[in-house]
């Protein structure tokens, strides 16, 4: 599954994430001003309830509408980071993008070779808050309600897959696949993976049963399978996790209360982070961001570089977009190492361009695919391209048969690093007879984007372990119906793919399917970068920029908390916090 930030769900093997750990010990003001900043508003104060004593405060700069995480409306990244210490998955994706184990008590195996038959164990001490067992049965309810055509699920990829779900007993089962499915693990890793309790959910409408609670609906008391239930929500107000006095994991959750408080953008939520009001944040990264939070007494900041990235998009099927010798001039001309060194590196000193689109810098699968766009961008050979299509200038912008190349870039309104991003590129396309208009608005993601409203945007994708999950992103089946505003409010949008730029190329829906097929890691990492290189030469619709840092800030009295740029993000081990407030 698919996910901006909002959330990327996809699917990555990573080799080594570096983390950056800085400790302030000063205290004051600092940062470096925002160049291009809009005129200063009002910043709204966060909404704080009563301190709790040994209660850790969040500030969270999304809070969700909905808690139901596998759901189209609430599919995205915070609402995974505040839901899933409730709900135990499969697999855990640790720092290092690794899959541990968690309710299976070991690797899901291969059992029988033809038909592709995997076989997952369940841990027997696993249940649920209730004192119910956590059994095979909810696998196979989760599995049901996935593929429930009336369920308004995120994805379906790769559950799609399996022919025939066996429940062997409380503590096995088994998948039977259409044919070899090699990232079968990924059906169960991740916060998207959620596992469903099917004593409390089964009879009941998915679409609506958790949008306000994690609980049982008969009860209304929390309900969980992981180190802490969710107490309360209140949308755009509160959620509050306490621990789970029942869980079946290495050891309890040692802090007492974790409230997370909207925090709305990043001068919000390092306001709050200064002031006390709140004692965590992972802010996007922001102009000045490090100097503001080093600059608080105590203040701990981490940043790593995970399966999160920034690319600049071009939707083939707009008139001029149309043509691939417009997409490879832009791609030439793009100043990628410019963004890198004014826009990330004042965040995490380690980013670097980003030249694939398939795996990351930092895993031993990557390769430059995508350096044959020099990183400083080559305006003369994009200018060149041009001319030799027929381009030709008339003023300031190239025409052809009629056709101008005056397009339209949008960016999420208020993103201080996507805004500064966007003039830059607009300055330098410039120079090669392209012009680009800013249209930008804080729902561009959740209403733009998915009706095909745009022309060029620039977004991220976030990720966990192995490409699978990105197929959706390029495979000519995986183009979705637009969606209205009404219907994404609604979460009613068509969920077959979030191939946004409209990929329809053969050689790309080959490897990637040749890929899901390959159960050898280094042929299929192959055929990954094959992809790669085809989505570089041949289709030129999503370039990548860089990849996007997380940053993770807390007080130095949160003892146990460590960056995760997973989608299991920064709660994933909330069970060993210990707070002294």
């Amino acid at each position: 599954m698919i996910r901006w930030h909002r959330k990327r769900g996809a699917f990555r093997a990573v080799a080594l994430a570096g983390v950056l750990v800085i400790v302030a010990a000063a205290c004051g003001g600092g940062g470096s001003k925002p160049a291009a900043k809009k005129a200063a508003k009002p910043v709204p104060k966060p909404k704080v309830a009563p301190r709790v004593a040994g209660a850790v405060t969040v500030g969270a700069e999304q809070f969700p509408k909905v808690l139901n995480d596998i759901s189209q409306e609430g599919n995205s990244a915070w609402t995974a980071w505040m839901v899933g210490p409730a709900l135990a998955r499969g697999y855990k994706l640790l720092p290092d993008f690794t899959l541990q184990p968690w309710i299976f008590d070991k690797d899901c195996t291969i059992a029988v070779s033809s038909p592709f038959t995997v076989d997952c164990t369940i841990r027997p001490e696993a249940k649920w808050s209730d004192g119910v067992a956590l059994t095979a049965d909810d696998f196979k309810f989760t599995f049901d309600t996935i593929m429930n055509p009336k369920n308004n699920v995120a994805s379906r990829d790769g559950y799609d897959q399996v022919t025939d779900f066996k429940v062997l007993g409380p503590t096995e089962f088994q998948m039977v696949f259409k044919q070899v499915f090699a990232p079968f693990r990924q059906l169960w890793a991740g916060n998207s993976t959620t596992v469903l309790p099917k004593h409390v959910l089964e009879g009941t409408d998915f679409n609506k049963v958790w949008n306000s609670c994690i609980c049982d609906p008969k009860t209304k008391k929390p309900i969980g399978s992981g180190p802490m239930l969710v107490d309360s929500f209140t949308a755009d107000e509160q959620l509050t996790l306490v621990p789970n006095p029942g869980y079946w994991g290495p050891h309890p959750a040692r802090v007492k209360e974790v409230v997370f408080i909207p925090t709305p953008d990043s001068d919000t939520e390092v306001n709050a982070f200064r002031s006390g009001e709140v004692d965590v944040i992972s802010p996007l990264p922001g102009l000045g961001l490090h100097d503001k939070i080093a600059a608080v007494a105590g203040a701990v900041y981490q940043t790593s570089l995970g399966p999160n990235w920034e690319h600049f998009d071009m939707r083939s099927d707009v008139k001029g977009l149309d043509h691939p010798a417009v997409r490879t001039a832009i791609a030439y001309a793009l100043p990628r190492q410019q963004l890198v060194d004014r826009l990330v590196k004042p965040s995490n000193d380690k980013a670097t361009v980003l030249d694939n689109t398939q795996w990351m810098t930092n895993q031993k699968e990557y390769q430059p695919n995508w350096s044959i766009y020099p990183a400083s961008g080559d305006v003369g050979k994009a200018n060149q391209i041009l001319d030799d299509a027929g381009w030709k200038l008339q003023g300031d912008v190239r025409q052809k048969n009629g056709v101008k190349l005056q397009f339209t870039i949008g960016v999420t309104a208020g993103n201080q690093v996507r805004e500064l991003a966007e003039q830059v590129i607009q300055e330098q396309l410039k120079q090669i007879g392209v012009q680009l208009k800013a249209r930008n608005s804080e729902d561009i993601l959740d209403t733009k984007l998915v009706a095909f409203d745009y022309q060029t945007i620039i977004f991220s994708w976030t990720g966990a372990p192995d490409p699978f999950g990105g197929n959706v992103e390029w495979l000519s089946a995986a183009i979705p119906k637009p969606c209205s505003a009404k219907d994404a409010s609604a979460g009613n949008c068509d969920s077959s793919g979030q191939n946004f730029t409209k990929v329809r190329d053969p050689k790309v829906d080959e490897l990637l399917t040749a890929a899901n097929k390959e159960t050898d890691p280094v042929k299929r990492a192959a055929l990954y970068n094959q992809a790669d290189q085809e989505l570089a030469t041949s289709v030129v619709t999503s370039v990548p920029l860089f990849q996007t840092p997380t940053v993770f800030a807390f007080k130095s009295t949160l003892e146990g908390a460590t960056d995760n740029s997973t989608q299991d993000g920064f709660t994933w081990n909330i069970e060993d916090w210990t707070f002294t407030g």
